[in-house]
């Protein structure tokens, strides 16, 4: 099978842009949609065909890496009325970075193969720091020899590549990553801030963290993703759409019932991050 060398993404939010922008400077041809003009300018600018839809992506596209933010979106892409079912081209693959729980994943590699387009279950994690530096950790589903073929493109933007299993695995995995990383943050928030309170200074709290056992990659972070992490658990009006976060949980969650299993600390930590109750008062100063 040729070597990939035409590569399509879209969904270019704070993961998606700085992938694109890790592939062209790789050497990859990339085509890229969004629908704000800001980063397909930004990326354009730096090289890459700007195109006007996701089946656009598709007809200049080996490779299609979908970065999108929901469900819904995922379909819009797949499916809609300008997706890649309309333009695909033979042999080629589908890789979906969004996190969306096993059966829709299967759902659409069902559908994608009618098309000889093969599929990559392919969850991120690491956030915006790892992405600008080609450092995101990335969970696979699928079949070897399709992986195989995609290893090249994934190694520009990530160095750690790991195979979970079939369609599916990737998805689960990313669930159980993000359940404990969320039960992680809010624990976090909730040692801090009784520290804080007791009248340790919040700096040398974490300090007497990191030395102990209680130490987590999340705390290792805290000065550059907590912010951002504490701003996913404020309360929101119900109309807006739901952080990353919040969102998972609802997702790893959804998965146990599908399983039959019980997650008593997971099913608090969704009713903790969803009241906004989480925030603490660990540190005023982030």
């Amino acid at each position: 099978m040729n070597k990939i060398k035409q590569l399509g993404v879209f969904g270019l939010g704070i993961i998606g842009k700085p992938i694109a922008q890790r592939l062209l400077k790789a050497g990859f041809h990339v085509a890229v949609h969004d629908v704000r003009r800001e980063p397909v300018a930004e990326l354009k600018s730096a090289g890459a065909r700007a195109c006007a839809s996701a089946a656009d992506v598709a007809a200049h596209s080996d490779l299609i890496i979908s970065l999108v933010s929901d469900k819904p979106q995922t379909d819009d892409v797949v499916s809609g009325a300008s997706g890649i079912m309309q333009a695909l081209r033979p042999n080629s693959i589908f890789a979906t970075g969004s996190t969306l729980g096993p059966a829709p994943v299967r759902r659409i590699a069902a559908t994608l193969a009618t098309k000889g387009c093969d599929t990559i279950d392919m969850p991120i994690t690491g956030g915006f720091l790892a992405a600008a530096d080609g450092k995101l950790a990335l969970m696979l589903g699928g079949e070897r020899s399709v992986i195989d073929r995609a290893l090249p493109a994934f190694q520009s933007f990530a160095s750690t590549i790991t195979r979970a299993g079939d369609i599916g695995a990737g998805q689960a995995a990313k669930l159980a990553h993000q359940l404990i990383m969320s039960i992680n943050i809010i624990g976090l928030l909730e040692g801090l801030s009784l520290g804080v309170k007791g009248g340790v200074d919040p700096v040398v709290l974490r300090q007497i963290i990191k030395d102990g056992l209680a130490n987590s990659t999340v705390l290792q972070v805290w000065d550059d993703m907590g912010p951002r992490w504490k701003g996913m658990m404020k309360p929101a009006d119900p109309d807006a759409p739901l952080p990353n976060i919040r969102k998972d949980l609802h997702s790893a969650l959804e998965l146990a019932r599908e399983l039959g299993i019980t997650l008593p600390v997971g099913a608090l930590a969704s009713h903790i991050a969803d009241a906004g109750t989480a925030i603490g008062h660990d540190d005023p100063r982030i």
